[in-house]
């Protein structure tokens, strides 16, 4: 586990830091795992980050992703209607699993699917949208796991679109994955899938902020109770989801103040059927976050200009911004094969992602182009201005 080093809280578990900010939280629901990162990457906190886990319903949040860029493609929209089969109207009958009625006969835009996956936590929508999209939810899959690979999620493997176990969903389990039970992650590679869908899809938040949304008569209602307004409420919560599973309660949660998001993946807290479990998953995810806003901030660090960095004269073509301790004084500035400079103190990130960088020019390399231009303009004009000045001469002559 760790912290960033100029925190004051590492090597703690989460249930340590909630007893640090007085809220006492019994050390038995713990999560398995936890990780807190920033929206560009950055990683605050992590707590057995490798650990295998169930990501159960969390898993939707990669199928929302390849539909969102299904309808950034073009291949779909999200006003596209899906009609309701028998079939379909099964599948969100499946005992023991959280889900929204589909009325056979009825129609459902992509949108409303989306809802009832990021909201109700709905696996039968999640299933209906993979065979609308891909023609099964076999090759939906396949790209599920194609995409993780792709955004470096090296321990992560999907065995369907909705992070149920495949047992429970039979006879609508793909058919190629029907023999693996359960999707495995890591809190790691979650963070970066949360990480990347916000920022390639941050429409996605519009979804996944709502507490509740009314489809056909029947009302559903968001499982994330981080939200504002909600039973365990945080300030600037507005999204993404929460998982269950036998294996105990997922949640990953992003908020925003003041211009800094902050982002929390937490896995397994146990025990399964503990409502007060179920709030836990919340309040640590809460406590988490609450601590990165105290103690960072998204700032200006570097302004556009001229600056001295590591004993060479630059130019900064605009602002840098960063995340930094609030404590953090006497920045240090490292130039990046001559074209970038970026903040440097010690840190880690996620995979695929780096500090935030600007473009410089060396100054040196450029001073003398722009006084030679300068020497040639002022020469074009004193020999305008004497010409003027001989020609008016001969006139009066």
């Amino acid at each position: 586990m760790m912290f960033s080093p100029l925190t004051t809280y590492a090597a703690k578990t989460p249930t340590q830091i909630a007893e640090a900010e007085k809220q006492h939280i019994a050390q038995h629901y713990n999560p398995k795992s936890m990780i807190v990162t920033t929206q560009q990457g950055q990683i605050l906190y992590d707590y057995h980050q490798h650990d295998n886990v169930d990501p159960a319903s969390i898993t939707k949040l990669m199928t929302i992703y390849l539909v969102l860029d299904d309808i950034d493609k073009g291949k779909i929209k999200l006003t596209d209607e899906v009609k309701v089969s028998g079939r379909y109207a099964k599948m969100s009958r499946i005992p023991g699993l959280t889900t929204f009625p589909l009325i056979k006969g009825k129609t459902y835009t992509i949108q409303q699917l989306l809802k009832q996956g990021a909201l109700a936590s709905s696996n039968a929508a999640m299933l209906v949208l993979a065979e609308h999209i891909d023609g099964n939810s076999s090759d939906f899959t396949h790209r599920m796991n194609r995409k993780a690979q792709a955004l470096h999620m090296r321990h992560t493997h999907f065995n369907n679109p909705s992070g149920a176990d495949n047992r429970l969903i039979k006879p609508f389990a793909p058919s190629q994955y029907k023999q693996q039970h359960f999707s495995k992650t890591t809190a790691k590679d979650m963070a970066v899938l949360t990480q990347q869908l916000v920022k390639q899809h941050p429409k996605v938040l519009k979804i996944t902020r709502l507490t509740s949304d009314k489809q056909h008569g029947h009302m559903l209602k968001n499982t994330n109770l981080s939200l504002p307004a909600q039973a365990d409420g945080l300030a600037g919560a507005d999204g993404l989801k929460t998982g269950t599973s036998n294996h105990g309660y997922n949640l990953a949660l992003t908020a925003k103040q003041n211009n800094l998001r902050i982002h929390s993946v937490l896995f397994q807290v146990q025990p399964f059927a503990d409502e007060r479990a179920k709030h836990v998953r919340q309040q640590l995810s809460n406590i988490m976050v609450r601590r990165a806003f105290k103690n960072y901030d998204y700032r200006k660090v570097l302004s556009k200009g001229q600056h001295r960095i590591q004993g060479k004269m630059y130019y900064v073509k605009k602002d840098l911004y960063d995340v930094v301790p609030k404590d953090h004084k006497g920045y240090q500035f490292k130039i990046n094969h001559g074209k970038y400079v970026h903040l440097a103190y010690q840190r880690s990130f996620l995979p695929g992602t780096h500090p935030p960088k600007v473009e410089v020019v060396k100054v040196s390399g450029m001073i003398q182009p722009i006084v030679i231009s300068l020497c040639i303009s002022c020469g074009l004009i004193i020999a305008f201005i004497f010409t003027i000045t001989i020609i008016k001469n001969k006139k009066r002559i």
